[in-house]
């Protein structure tokens, strides 16, 4: 069970220091928020998480799966800070070239490939998110990463109960306020990351490093 805070590069030496003093186990570095996207500042910045001994996850998200920006040479950020991570995620409905070459660089670096997918206005019914991991284990994803907005409590529990019958880990978000349950309850089915915030949350619903520690130890001692 894993506690990543997600991050840009501003302050990040403070940040980094913040974020492993309040418990996080890992920090999401969201390229595709960094102001300075130079290849050597982004690989300080993940070299200083190494320092303090936070588990890498390296994103460069799509604008279509909510990054921030297009970052059109991506590849070239996947191919340069693979080997300064510890999990590489990019989006199931990636270009397959594009996908497989991040596969391919994962392998070759020996890191975990997270297959990821978002829905920002709904859940789907229960045989569609069977789908989606189905798609995911196929394509070699060694964790499978969904996002879904939940409407209804309901919704949630669709989600992870589908979620605790996969084959490979998941990390499985319902997304919004009646989803921030999913954030803390996910780690009894089989989702092995949650994700917050240290002060800006990246996705709707999304809890605080504070908060998420705290629930942690009071449900699962610690």
């Amino acid at each position: 069970m894993l506690i990543a805070v997600s991050l840009d590069d501003r302050q990040f030496t403070l940040n980094l220091k913040r974020a492993k003093t309040l418990g996080a186990d890992a920090v999401e570095y969201r390229i595709d928020s960094f102001e300075n996207l130079s290849l050597e500042h982004c690989k300080d910045v993940l070299r200083y998480g190494k320092e303090l001994n936070l588990l890498g996850i390296l994103t460069v998200r799509d604008p279509k799966e909510g990054g921030k920006r297009k970052i059109e040479n991506r590849l070239e950020y996947y191919e340069h800070l693979t080997p300064l991570a510890d999990f590489v995620d990019i989006e199931l409905q990636a270009p397959e070239l594009e996908r497989e070459t991040v596969k391919t660089l994962v392998r070759e670096n020996n890191k975990k490939l997270i297959l990821s997918y978002h829905d920002f206005e709904k859940t789907p019914p229960e045989e569609e998110i069977e789908e989606i991991f189905q798609q995911m284990v196929a394509a070699g994803a060694d964790v499978a990463k969904v996002s879904f907005y939940a409407h209804e409590l309901e919704d949630v529990s669709r989600l992870l109960c589908v979620a605790r019958r996969q084959p490979i880990p998941t990390v499985s978000i319902a997304m919004g306020a009646k989803g921030k349950i999913s954030r803390v309850a996910g780690f009894a089915f089989n989702s092995i990351i949650s994700y917050c915030a240290l002060d800006k949350a990246f996705a709707p619903g999304q809890l605080t490093l504070r908060e998420m520690v705290e629930l942690k130890k009071l449900f699962f001692g610690g």
